[in-house]
């Protein structure tokens, strides 16, 4: 009877092949990761598991994270006691290698399924209609032109007293709730959009993802999109919509944003609509100040003044952070996980938003003609 519930557990080992079946899968045909996973597979399993996980207040994904993090320290101390003893030291360091390997299957056919596949997926571009081509500076440019206006005009119907920075009127949960009608909005303009959204679950140790330079994780074995609540006030709605995003399974980041920009700029809450356009503007800005440092001046000189003031407490905010071993290490591990999972230029890919946003901008502009 032992040999047998031995052999039943070897076979758990079948979830290494299984993944990198469908990994091989997905990377060679678009149709499969976007029928039979993003819309067939994926979104049975996302359905499901983020109503479960939703029905907890608390990110779940965090406290798996922690533990997931102290079996990992545990596991060689944990090992080398058994090895030395029992009598047939071989044998045990196999087990205990073979426990190992199985826990390790488990989580690598798990992301595959909660968001491996969707990397490989058709790219929002294509739903949106949204023509992506190489743009010129003047036409960044005007996009920035644009931006700062309609930020400007955004922060005014903030009506937050002159001389102070941005502080929320809402609650993380208020907020949240707020993020989850945007996306349900947006999802009426677009059918690839449309699904339950969960709460956005705020992170207990927020403090800790700025230390590692990270301001929202969504967490595919839970499907749970997480928030860091330490971040200034203004950008908190931006990061909501961009990791509800991710819960459509749309995992590349520049899309993520632009999906969260979408929400937020057409969303009935005012303090979404400036988080959406700053996140834009500040993206888009830093394109312009990289092609055209005068240009770009020309469009600072348009910010208003509680603008800049939220600028100025972002880059205070963040500048604790700047250049530490722990930020370091999280902007490493990011970049490498984005490469390893088919966005060849990692954290980079987030500037290309603003692709989408140029695309966003002429078609609106052949619109109005």
């Amino acid at each position: 009877m032992k040999e047998i519930l031995k052999q039943k557990r070897n076979l758990i080992l079948i979830c290494w092949p299984l993944g990198l079946i469908i990994l091989l899968l997905v990377r060679n045909n678009k149709d499969i990761a976007e029928y039979v996973f993003a819309r067939g597979i994926y979104r049975v399993y996302g359905t499901a598991f983020s109503f479960i996980s939703g029905l907890l207040p608390f990110s779940v994904g965090e406290w798996l994270l922690i533990i997931f993090c102290l079996c990992v320290a545990a596991f060689p101390v944990v090992t080398l006691i058994l090895v030395i003893k029992r009598k047939n030291r071989a044998a045990t360091l196999i087990s205990c290698i073979r426990y190992l390997l199985m826990a390790g299957g488990v989580v690598f056919l798990w992301f595959m399924i909660g968001a491996g596949t969707n990397y490989y997926r058709y790219e929002f571009a294509a739903f949106s209609g949204l023509e992506v081509k190489k743009s010129s500076v003047d036409e960044l440019y005007e996009l920035c032109m644009e931006l700062a206006e309609k930020t400007n005009a955004a922060r005014k119907e903030l009506n937050i007293e002159e001389g102070k920075t941005f502080t929320s009127a809402l609650s993380d949960r208020e907020r949240a709730d707020e993020a989850r009608k945007a996306m349900r909005k947006l999802s009426e303009e677009y059918d690839v959009l449309k699904g339950y959204y969960p709460y956005a679950k705020p992170v207990l140790f927020s403090r800790a993802l700025s230390e590692f330079n990270i301001t929202g994780v969504y967490f595919p074995w839970t499907v749970e999109a997480n928030i860091n609540v330490d971040i200034p006030d203004y950008s908190r709605g931006a990061v909501l919509c961009h990791e509800l995003s991710h819960l459509r399974g749309f995992m590349r980041e520049d899309e993520a944003n632009f999906i969260g920009y979408l929400a937020c700029v057409g969303s009935d809450c005012t303090e979404l609509k400036y988080s959406g356009y700053m996140m834009a503007l500040i993206h888009a800005g830093n394109q312009l100040y990289s092609a055209d440092k005068d240009r770009y001046s020309e469009v600072r000189s348009m910010y208003s003044e509680g603008v800049n003031l939220d600028l100025k407490e972002n880059s205070e905010y963040w500048a604790q952070f700047k250049d530490t071993p722990l930020s370091t290490a999280g902007e490493k591990m990011n970049n490498t996980y984005l490469k390893m999972n088919n966005v060849e230029d990692g954290t980079k890919s987030y500037g290309r938003m603003v692709d989408l946003l140029l695309a966003e901008w002429r078609k609106n502009r052949k619109e109005q003609n």
